[in-house]
């Protein structure tokens, strides 16, 4: 009698414990969702057809077509397909049309869209480079510096590297003592990159000792992907330039392999299905981040499915939201796929230029020479034909979204580097360890911080390791332990099952994070006591609420760990406030889980 009172005691205070855990848990849940909800996409309505290729359809196809199928999907609509590129019919699948005069192009899209061989069709749209960002005049050397704030951590030998002020904002010195993104691989796809001495150009001077992988030239359809603009060498230099080598100035994650995929003509301009093309060989030649500084106010059905695509496979992809100076962030960047950067000068207020929106993840120096002067663009080797055709080979300080999305790529390949692989991990640790500044539509989650997202990426990912070792150990120790107990005739053999339900509830909450990703909202059950909590309330009995206890030990071991740490999962849209109450609580009723459950007699 005694013992059933006492039983539906401990679960009467078990549940009123839970339920009392689950309020902040549910508040968190909820904001978590409704931040997630804003991901849906709100197109700027531009009115400008200068943005569309009049009578050109383009198609995705599913992977198999062959020429057969697609002369026939050109029969369908009345006009003749032909592959995009020589690498599209057994690689990337994407196809184009030019449409009769009298065709009604709206009803040729919906015939396209409802075959099973098509996996996307849109009119042929123009993408091209964000406006008023370059210069044709070298930056002159020596120019006084916006922010000359002592900095600490390794420093490279470059000269110009104390015009770097972005640099400094994002402090890429304290980063570089935690890594330096060797290992990763970033797609530029962009104008080309002065990546080597070929007959379209020569290799920068300031890139000898930058790594490439083979890359693609999707304007002129071979595999020399040359620069013929400056800005994808520009753009390439902050990522990766050649840094510590005594010559000009420094990239952010230099030891990062740099993938050059040119599908912008000297113009500046390209069509999207090249653009879509591009991103899907990225994905299948193994990049781990996609830089795209180019943009359109008009979204493209056929790079809305190659994102998805690179996604899928893990890639990472960050984008420059627009220079339009008012809210209404282009695409691809509004896709939710991508990561969209807005622009900071070096005052780390919204750059005058800079497009901005509900889309922006997170903002970055891009600069802003009306604030700063020459001195305040972003200063990068690049090669550049001057107004009399001559090809200089220089440093330009630029400004633009597109030099405050090679800062986040560069960032997100550290923490690739550090074993923080998958996109949605690499978002959140970008998002946590930002700068926190101003309003969410200007700034997203603030200015990405090189240093914190290294020191979070190796935490994050060294921590979980170091879990998995332990639960080795205490694995082993068991086994030993039970071995030499035989061997002595102690009766009562090592508690193994109690051992076994610790390491369950240490390890548990890196396996649920890993089935379903940083960003969902179930971890925050997974890094609970509700599980057990639950258990124990449906009627657990005796040496079973043992187990439990010894669960919620390893559980709230883990959340813990991860709060000291600054490692644990939830989203950056769950603020600490919000967080410290839900781990409080957690870790009380977990404590109270756990002496009630030692406390309870065995079977």
């Amino acid at each position: 009698m005694y013992e059933k009172s006492s039983s539906n005691g401990l679960r009467w205070t078990a549940a009123i414990l839970l339920a009392l855990s689950s309020i902040p848990m549910a508040f968190s849940w909820v904001h978590a969702g409704v931040t997630t909800a804003s991901d849906a996409v709100n197109a700027p309505e531009p009115g400008d057809a200068a943005w569309v290729t009049p009578g050109e359809i383009d198609v995705q196809l599913k992977p198999g077509t062959d020429d057969a199928a697609l002369a026939d999907l050109g029969r369908r609509i009345g006009a003749q397909f032909t592959w995009n590129s020589p690498v599209s019919r057994d690689e990337t699948e994407v196809a184009e049309a030019v449409v009769p005069a009298n065709a009604d192009i709206a009803v040729d899209l919906a015939t396209l869209r409802a075959d099973s061989r098509v996996a996307a069709a849109d009119v042929a749209h123009v993408y091209r480079i964000p406006s008023l960002e370059e210069t044709t005049v070298p930056a002159p050397k020596g120019a006084d510096t916006p922010d000359s704030t002592p900095t600490r951590g390794w420093r490279p030998n470059d000269p110009r590297f104390e015009e770097q002020w972005n640099f400094k904002m994002v402090h890429a010195e304290e980063a570089w003592e935690v890594t330096r993104g060797k290992g990763a691989i970033v797609a530029v796809i962009d104008t080309g990159v002065a990546y080597e001495d070929s007959k379209r150009g020569k290799r920068a001077k300031d890139f000898g000792d930058t790594q490439f992988v083979p890359g693609y030239d999707f304007v002129h359809r071979d595999s020399l992907p040359f620069d013929d603009n400056a800005h994808g060498t520009h753009v390439a230099g902050t990522i990766a330039e050649s840094t510590n080598n005594g010559e000009g100035v420094a990239g952010l994650a230099f030891e990062a392999k740099i993938m050059p995929l040119k599908v912008l003509s000297s113009s500046g301009s390209g069509t999207s299905r090249d653009i879509a093309e591009a991103i899907r060989w990225a994905a299948d030649h193994h990049a781990n981040v996609i830089n795209m500084s180019l943009g359109s106010p008009l979204p493209d059905q056929l790079i809305r499915s190659a994102c998805e695509y690179a996604y899928g496979k893990g890639v990472t992809i960050v984008c420059a939201a627009g220079n339009s100076g008012h809210e209404g962030v282009g695409y691809p960047a509004a896709y939710k796929e991508c990561i969209a950067v807005s622009s900071v000068g070096p005052s780390g207020n919204l750059s005058h230029f800079s497009t901005w929106g509900r889309q922006i993840a997170i903002a970055a120096p891009g600069g802003d020479k009306e604030a700063g002067g020459e001195a305040g663009g972003i200063l990068q080797n690049s090669v550049k034909r001057d107004d009399n055709g001559v090809l200089v080979d220089d440093y330009y300080s630029f400004q633009g979204t597109s030099m405050a999305s090679p800062h986040v790529a560069a960032v997100a390949a550290l923490i690739v580097a550090q074993g923080i692989k998958k996109p949605a991990d690499v978002r959140t640790v970008l998002l946590k360890s930002a700068q926190s500044k101003g309003p969410a539509n200007k700034y997203g989650a603030g200015i990405v911080d090189a240093a914190a997202a290294a020191k979070l990426a190796t935490n994050t990912y060294s921590d979980g390791i170091t879990r998995f070792w332990i639960v080795v150990a205490l694995f082993g120790g068991c086994m030993l332990v039970g071995k030499m107990r035989a061997k002595t005739g102690v009766a009562k053999p090592y508690p193994f099952w109690g051992t076994a339900a610790l390491c369950f509830g240490l390890l548990f909450p890196d396996w649920i994070t890993q089935y379903i990703g940083a960003t969902s909202p179930f971890n925050i059950v997974g890094h609970s006591i509700l599980v057990p909590g639950a258990l124990l309330i449906l009627g657990a009995q005796k040496g079973e609420k043992r187990l439990l206890g010894w669960m919620a030990l390893g559980l709230s071991a883990h959340l813990g760990w991860e709060f000291v740490r600054g490692t644990s999962p939830f989203g950056p849209e769950i603020t600490s406030l919000e967080l410290l109450p839900w781990i409080f609580s957690n870790l009380l009723v977990g404590a109270g889980m756990m002496i009630a459950g030692l406390a309870a007699p065995r079977d």
